[in-house]
Parts: structure tokens; C-alpha cells; sequence
């Protein structure tokens, strides 16, 4: 498994650990888009580079491969995730 924490950083957090090398990865998930890696962030006049490859050992290639089974019917989603149409 993967320790989960929810925050809601600091653009000045995510520049200081990008510049630290502790940014590995970052991306946006939601009902239609499931799982989008992002690639880069132009902040305070600057671009900051992440690594947005979904190699099969990254947190965003497992999310995007775990939500698409459940999407798809191929795992069992939590409660009340969806709805047979």
C-alpha cells in the first residue's frame, strides 16, 4: 500500500521540494479526466519540470491502472462508486 495524506500545499512547497529533487511526481485526477500526470507548473515566472513518464513503477501509473479497472468493471469499486446503466 501507499500512506495517503491529504493537504493542500504551497506553491512555494512544491518549488522548494522540486528544487530539493523530493518533487518525483505530481498529477490531477477527477470523474472524467480519471488520471492526468503533470508535466510542468510555470510559477512565479519559472517553469517547474516533473517527471510525468507513468513508468508501471510510479503512484500515478497505478492510480490511473487501478481507477480504470474499477471503470471498466474490472474491479469492484468502493460502495457506491458506481452505478450499472
Amino acid at each position: 500500500g501507499v500512506e495517503v495524506r491529504e493537504e493542500f500545499p504551497r506553491m512555494g512547497d512544491i518549488k522548494k521540494a522540486a528544487d530539493e529533487g523530493r518533487l518525483l511526481e505530481a498529477f490531477g485526477s477527477g470523474t472524467a479526466a480519471v488520471v492526468s500526470p503533470i508535466e510542468r507548473i510555470h510559477y512565479d515566472g519559472a517553469d517547474i519540470n516533473i517527471d510525468a513518464s507513468m513508468d508501471e513503477n510510479t503512484i500515478t501509473k497505478r492510480a490511473w491502472d487501478e481507477l480504470n479497472s474499477i471503470y471498466y468493471g474490472e474491479t469492484q469499486g468502493p460502495d457506491g462508486w458506481g452505478v450499472e446503466v
